[in-house]
């Protein structure tokens, strides 16, 4: 996080120079000086362009070394080839925070490349902060200060937002509703948004954070950032340029389950971020967290014109886990009076039969209100109609509930309308601040799902420390010692797992079919025998497994025949020998693996194993490191972690011993970063066993 002195000097600076400012004026201009004049603000300004005289009233300096004081912001405004002697300029004067607007760097030919990095290396020399190139810069509209050369429709709004794109920070009215203080990192050369999350989450009159992402440098310090901010404010994330590049080159089951946008999903959600799917999401998730201070549960009253409304409404309640309230008697009470005989008084609440005999405004108040009084209610889904002639619409309850949800501001009401005058609803209901206006039933109760997440799941979790890395205690380090990048044949894969306490079935490796036949013998049959191949990732696919063989006959038949089959669909494959392994009953099979991703580190993998990985796709990921409790949690969120626990009559596995081989897994992935793709695949659970049949460990190059 940046230093509290150089946040203030970048985002509420007393003073300002515009370096290589235009002296051009008026509709079109790219002038950032006459913006920020327009903006109103009341700091000192200085314009340096090397022709000297006068911009907008105020004098211009050929030179920043000539300007009377050290500006807190220099705001570097020319085209790409000035800059290098402009920010020289900088350096020179002792300016420590700088914007550079230009592009062409990093995002452009090999010579902006270049520059850039000369850039970096003077900015490290004289300790200044870089914000950019490629950026707009800073809006903080209650300092009515701005350095965009576009003067933008910009609505002040409790919204922080970080971006990374002109695009984002220009239209930020419309995908984010208005702006509080935004900050556009552009090509993040150095200040990026781990430097500023922590501010805009400890501002008091911001109410909810924006990150538009394109893509991360550190993930370590991101989700660090992010940890940090999300107890105080909640963070909505928008993370385009996703790919599912990550997972082409994959070498392990882990590896094509954890693709690139999968592992930055799981960052995401193990900080507690909201990601929004689109901007339609990020649009409703800042109008909710802008407009309610909290929520008190997840039980939720529907208000509704008809019936078949009213099942909508819970159909999309249910979707995003809330619960539809149970009406108190009182209630019931209270508006049982309002219907016909023959209507059904309950939740959803059809109020149109009440409305026929008493008048559809004095109906929807007189549900309304006894909703919003019922202490079993937690928040109101309202649906009405708009679509009615505005001279004609008597169904127009728009000022009954934005006052009745005046005098009720702990219970959020949100409204969804059917109809074309729906625009119109929408900025009737939305005038006092205190009703949020939703397109569809679903955005609805997906906004209610998110504040009720944040106000009482994701702001209250407490942390349990992350099991840590004993070192000096890394008895693999020995077996990879030397070990060139590649495929770890599975024999020392094997041996690696014993290495660190994770139980494996009893093996051993032969090279020829008189091995076999003697160390089958020895490790008493039935005996299970695979391929040993670095050449082959499935062994399955190529036909490299044979199970339950029970006797030595049966070994050399199917010695003879899998070296056929492997000759036939990958030929030319390197064949090691085989391995004989204790054939064991069928337990649970289980996938353990762990990729390590370039931004975040270790990725950790668990769900069901098996022949059919991939396919099922029944995994949980979680970046390192984690505490035990977090593993506890990895399992439960996989189907097999139902089979565990003793579905259908099954008997539950020793979870225990199972978290224990999780952890002992995550500590030899932590301890040795040359191991950068791996998974035990299957590790089998039984009541009183965890054992692994399998392991794929791939190596990569140690920066």
């Amino acid at each position: 996080m940046l230093p509290d002195s150089d946040y203030k000097k970048l985002t509420a600076p007393e003073s300002v120079a515009f370096v290589g400012v235009t002296k051009r004026t008026g509709i079109g201009s790219i002038n950032p000086l006459e913006v920020l004049l327009k903006r109103g603000y009341w700091g000192r300004i200085y314009p340096v362009n090397r022709q000297g005289g006068s911009i907008l009233g105020y004098q211009a300096y050929t030179s920043l070394l000539d300007v009377p004081e050290i500006p807190d912001l220099a705001v570097i405004c020319a085209p790409r080839d000035a800059v290098p002697e402009l920010f020289g300029q900088c350096a020179a004067r002792g300016v420590k925070i700088v914007i550079i607007t230009a592009q062409g760097f990093f995002d452009g030919d090999e010579r902006g490349r270049l520059m850039q990095e000369e850039l970096l290396d003077m900015a490290a020399q004289n300790s200044i902060r870089v914000l950019g190139p490629n950026t707009l810069g800073i809006v903080n509209n209650y300092h009515n200060f701005c350095t965009s050369f576009i003067n933008f429709i910009n609505p002040v709004k409790p919204i922080g937002i970080t971006c990374q794109t002109g695009t984002f920070y220009l239209g930020a009215s419309q995908l984010c509703t208005g702006i509080g203080i935004l900050v556009d990192t552009g090509n993040t050369t150095d200040i990026d948004v781990s430097d500023v999350l922590g501010h805009l989450a400890r501002d008091p009159r911001l109410k909810v954070i924006n990150i538009h992402m394109e893509s991360l440098k550190n993930g370590t310090k991101f989700m660090e950032a992010a940890k940090d901010a999300v107890p105080l404010t909640p963070v909505v994330i928008y993370k385009t340029g996703t790919s599912a590049a990550g997972s082409i080159a994959a070498s392990s089951h882990t590896g094509s389950l954890a693709g690139e946008d999968k592992v930055f999903d799981t960052a995401f959600k193990q900080c507690g971020l909201f990601r929004a799917a689109d901007v339609e999401e990020m649009i409703d998730l800042n109008k909710a967290f802008c407009t309610f201070n909290g929520i008190k549960g997840n039980r939720i009253g529907i208000v509704s014109i008809s019936g078949g409304a009213g099942v909508m409404a819970v159909d999309a309640c249910i979707r995003y886990g809330l619960e539809i309230a149970a009406l108190s008697k009182t209630t019931f009470e209270q508006l049982n009076e309002l219907f016909p005989p023959w209507a059904r008084c309950g939740n959803p609440m059809d109020m149109w039969p009440a409305s026929m005999f008493n008048g559809y405004q004095y109906s929807y108040r007189r549900i309304l209100e006894a909703f919003m009084e019922d202490p079993q209610v937690d928040s109101v889904i309202c649906m009405t109609g708009s679509f009615l002639d505005k001279e004609e619409d008597f169904l127009d309850v728009t000022g009954v509930i934005r006052e009745i949800a005046g005098k009720y501001p702990d219970k959020p009401i949100v409204v969804s309308t059917c109809g074309n005058r729906y625009r119109d609803y929408e900025q009737e209901l939305e005038k006092d601040n205190n009703v949020v206006y939703y397109f569809s039933l679903e955005r609805a109760a997906r906004a209610l799902s998110a504040l009720y997440k944040y106000h009482r799941l994701i702001k209250k979790k407490v942390y349990s420390t992350a099991i840590p890395v004993s070192p000096g205690q890394n008895p693999a380090g020995k077996i990879l010692a030397g070990k060139a990048a590649g495929n770890l044949e599975q024999t020392e894969a094997l041996k690696l797992l014993e290495s660190c306490g994770i139980p494996v079935v009893r093996w051993e490796k032969a090279k020829n079919i008189e091995e076999a036949v003697s160390l089958a013998e020895k490790i008493g049959y039935p005996v299970t025998m695979k391929v040993i191949s670095t050449d082959i990732i499935h062994k399955s696919d190529v036909g490299g497994v044979r199970l339950n063989i029970g006797n030595p006959q049966q070994l050399e038949e199917a010695f003879t025949e899998m070296h056929g089959e492997i000759h036939r669909r990958q030929a030319g494959a390197k064949i090691d020998g085989v391995l004989i392994q204790e054939y064991l009953p069928k337990g649970t099979e289980l996938l353990i693996g762990c990729k390590r991703d370039p931004q975040f580190g270790p990725v950790l993998a668990f769900g069901t194993g098996g022949v059919f990985t991939e396919i099922l796709n029944d995994v949980s990921l979680r970046i390192l490191p984690l505490s035990k409790e977090e593993f506890m949690t990895m399992i439960n969120e996989t189907k097999a972690g139902k089979i565990l626990a003793g579905a259908r009559g099954t008997t539950a596995v020793n979870f225990d011993m199972l978290t224990d081989c999780l952890a002992s897994f995550a500590q030899l992935v932590m301890e040795n970063p040359s191991i950068s793709e791996m998974d035990i695949n299957p590790l089998l659970a039984y009541a009183d066993r965890i054992v692994a049949l399998d392991a794929r460990v791939t190596l990569g190059k140690v920066n």
